[in-house]
């Protein structure tokens, strides 16, 4: 079955692509590397990243069907469970825990990768958790990770990815 949405992908990916660069800076060359022009090292990142993404999503995607089910044996319609399903879980079956784990995760490996190799070749994490999915056409994942309202990290008090 497909993955239960309530809201635009498009939406959430724009969202989440920018909304990092709210709170720290990037500079602008880093965030267009693609991933065939990435270090081996973000390339290994990725790939684990996709590979523990897809289990996630295998189990999320039950768990949320699981979801809007109990909302519908309520005595909701399938639209009507489905919004009620979404506002309790905001982010949608990007709240299973297993995605979370997987997106904060990567996105702090993706940190320590950036720190060992230098700017140079540094990768923003919302680029790799995201943009390279798409590039990789993997809509699937896609779909999932842009239900996410924002990224479950924050900064520590020396600005540091935490």
């Amino acid at each position: 079955m497909a993955l239960i949405t309530l809201y635009s992908t498009e939406d959430g990916i724009e969202r989440l692509l920018a909304q990092p660069g709210d709170v720290r800076a990037r500079s602008a060359p880093s965030a267009a590397i693609s991933l065939e022009n990435a270090s081996p090292e973000h390339r290994q990142v990725f790939a684990d990243y996709v590979n523990d993404l897809k289990l996630a999503y295998d189990i999320a995607e039950a768990w949320w069907e699981d979801t809007i089910e109990s909302q519908k044996d309520t005595g909701l319609s399938t639209k009507k469970a489905i919004a009620e399903a979404f506002d309790v879980r905001l982010a949608g079956p990007a709240s299973n825990p297993h995605v979370v784990w997987a997106v904060r995760g990567y996105w702090l490996e993706c940190d320590r990768v950036n720190k060992s190799v230098g700017d140079a070749l540094s990768v923003p994490p919302e680029i790799l958790l995201l943009r390279w999915l798409i590039e990789a056409h993997e809509t699937d994942l896609v779909k999932l990770i842009a239900c996410m309202p924002y990224w479950p990290v924050g900064l520590d008090e020396k600005g540091e990815w935490c």
